[in-house]
């Protein structure tokens, strides 16, 4: 396993962690008979979401064999164009809503997780940095 597959296995383990923290607080209030928050809620929708970025990621490297650098670019696209190509959601009731914007704050948090990342593989640096046009897996993972 090569530095990108291990940082991306990284992230998707924090992803997961995160996600069932914020389920695991909702249960344990809702066991405790309180009412849990929408704040509350709202991590946990966003942690889901999150999750299933890094889940792309590690479908990509797992199932279809591509290399990290390649699986996190792919998932960045589509985080990029779910962002660009997602409407305001102006209706339907307030859970559509926030759904919707827990589905862009996900997008968002995985964009900015991996932006050095695609700096570095894209950028004129990394495009100078082997001689060839390609990052170096040292330059990118830094």
């Amino acid at each position: 396993m090569g530095q990108l597959e291990k940082l991306a296995t990284d992230h998707h383990s924090r992803a997961a962690e995160e996600w069932g923290e914020a389920v695991g607080r909702i249960a344990y209030v809702a066991d405790e008979g309180a009412d849990f928050t929408a704040e509350e809620f709202a991590r946990a929708s966003v942690a889901q979401h999150a999750y299933g970025w890094w889940q792309q990621v590690m479908d990509l490297i797992n199932g279809e064999e591509v290399d990290g650098a390649e699986a996190i670019m792919r998932t960045r696209h589509r985080a990029e164009q779910h962002l660009i190509q997602a409407g305001p959601v102006c209706y339907g009731d307030l859970f559509h809503q926030a759904m919707a914007q827990a589905r862009r704050q996900a997008a968002q948090r995985f964009l900015t997780a991996t932006q050095r990342l695609a700096d570095a593989l894209t950028g004129p640096a990394a495009r100078a940095g082997d001689g060839t046009g390609h990052a170096t897996v040292e330059g990118a993972a830094r």
